[in-house]
Order: structure tokens, then sequence, then C-alpha cells
């Protein structure tokens, strides 16, 4: 069965209530969770509350790269990425490279001298690839957690001009919702795999929930319309067979929002398909 991990935090998003996503999934789905962090109130900055969380999340994911030929991290806002990815990127350091597919709405590339909201979850792409917030950018270890080359985005729609500037120059490799909608996101997951896996020693996959169009999956507090249908992404799925990733992180999902659970079920849809071309069975 696979092992999952988590962080029930939502400090670093404008609506906090993804912060109840892990724990709502705990609830109802019968997964073998090996720790979930849980973000308690807290005195300290904001920045140092996140780093601080994203610590500890990283010793698991550290230990579980070690352990688990794939695992699952289940997470509130995507700052948290910073915590699941730095230690996967720490585990392998001695064997290579990581490499990153990352599944969202948004390019989550600020810094803090970027960023108009200040909001956190909009960051932790710049502090994987080593720009930021140091207290960010040195968790599981002092150096960058992937390299522009061995990053792939997909379903991106929403973004201010500093981030795309940032990442163009940097030559990261994105891919927009009108390619998708013109190639079949089949044709691109298969080419971001091909992209993450040419000179890492493994990969990881991170799914924003908002990436999803949110007719279908309302549950996310910064929906953007034209988004990846959800039907089309569970096809997809199968792609990961052949080049298995070290781990998947779900990111983002807002219970409070959710309409008739009809994100919870394409949750739930998502991670028994995604288990099928990986492991045995992912629920006891």
């Amino acid at each position: 069965m696979v092992a999952c991990i988590g962080l029930a935090s939502g400090i670093g998003a404008g609506n906090p209530g993804c912060a109840k996503g892990p724990l709502e999934l705990q609830k109802r789905l019968d997964l073998d969770w090996r720790g979930l962090i849980l973000s308690k109130e807290h005195h300290q900055e904001k920045m140092e509350a996140i780093a601080s969380l994203n610590h500890s999340l990283a010793e698991l994911s550290y230990s579980l790269t070690l352990e688990e030929p794939f695992f699952l991290s289940i997470v509130g806002d995507h700052s948290c990425g910073v915590g699941t990815w730095s230690g996967s990127a720490a585990a392998i350091r001695e064997q290579g490279d990581l490499g990153l597919i990352w599944i969202d709405a948004h390019l989550d590339a600020h810094t803090s001298q970027t960023s108009d909201s200040g909001n956190i979850h909009g960051m932790p792409i710049a502090a994987l690839l080593g720009y930021g917030d140091k207290r960010l950018t040195t968790i599981g270890d002092p150096f960058p957690k992937v390299r522009p080359k061995n990053l792939a985005m997909i379903g991106i729609r929403s973004f201010e001009p500093a981030e795309l500037r940032f990442l163009n120059q940097l030559n990261v490799r994105i891919y927009m919702m009108d390619e998708i909608e013109r190639r079949g996101l089949a044709v691109v997951l298969h080419e971001a795999i091909e992209i993450v896996s040419k000179n890492t020693a493994g990969y990881g996959v991170s799914f924003d929930l908002d990436s999803l169009d949110p007719a279908a999956a309302p549950a996310v507090g910064t929906p953007v319309d034209k988004g990846l249908n959800p039907e089309e992404l569970l096809d997809a799925l199968h792609l990961f067979e052949s080049h298995p990733p070290l781990a998947f992180e779900l990111a983002e999902y807002n219970p409070l929002l959710d309409r008739n659970d009809k994100s919870f079920y394409i949750i739930e849809q998502l991670l028994q398909s995604l288990a099928r071309p990986l492991c045995k069975t992912i629920f006891r």
C-alpha cells in the first residue's frame, strides 16, 4: 500500500481553508498515513512559520524518498510544495538531480520582492529553483532543489508578467492551456515526463487542484476558468507506468468550498487511478 504524508497548513494562502483538505481526506479515505503535520496557532512571522513547517515536511519526505518506491504528499496550500520537494531532492542528491512536473493554474514563481499579495503559496517554484527568501531556499540542503531544465509546468493560465519573464529567462518549459487544448493533455504529459526524466535521478509530480476547471472541481481558493478536464487527466495517468515518479503531491483542496462533494470524488478517483499503474492498491 502507498505511504502517505502531509501538512495541514493554509498559512501561505489568501484563503486558509485548504488547511482542512488533508484532514478531510485523512478522515474519509483509508490511506496509509506515515505522518501528518498540523499547523497550530503560531506567534511567528508568517514566512518563519511556513519555513518551520516545511522543514518538518521535508524531513518526512526525505525519509520516504529513501524508503519507498512511491509515496503521496497531501498538503494544504501550495507553499507546502517547498517542503515535499526539498526533502526528495536532498534524498537523491548523491544520485543526481530531481525533476518536477508542476500541474497548476498558476506559475507560483514570485518572490517576496515581486508578489503584490505577499501570499507565499505563490512562491514555491521560485524557492525550489533557488530564488527568494533563504528560509525557504535552504530547506533540506543549501542547494537549488530543481534545475530549470528539469522542470515542466502544465495547465498554466493565470500569472503576472514578472513571473513569466523570470521563468522564460531560465528556459523553463511551460505548457499553457491553449497549447494543451491544441495538442491534447496526454501528448503534453508524455513530453513533460521525458523532460523531467532525461537528466535526473528521479522526478515528482505536484498537482494543484485549481489546475482543473472549477466547474468540475470547485473546492479551491483561487479558481481560474477553462482549466484541465478531469476525465482527460484520469485517462492520461497511465503514462506514469513506464516512468514512475518518486512521489505525487496534492495541494489546495479546500473542502469548505466544495459543492455536493464534486471535488472530493475527483480526488478519490485521481488517487485510485494513479495507484493502478504504480502499485497494487492505494487504500487498505
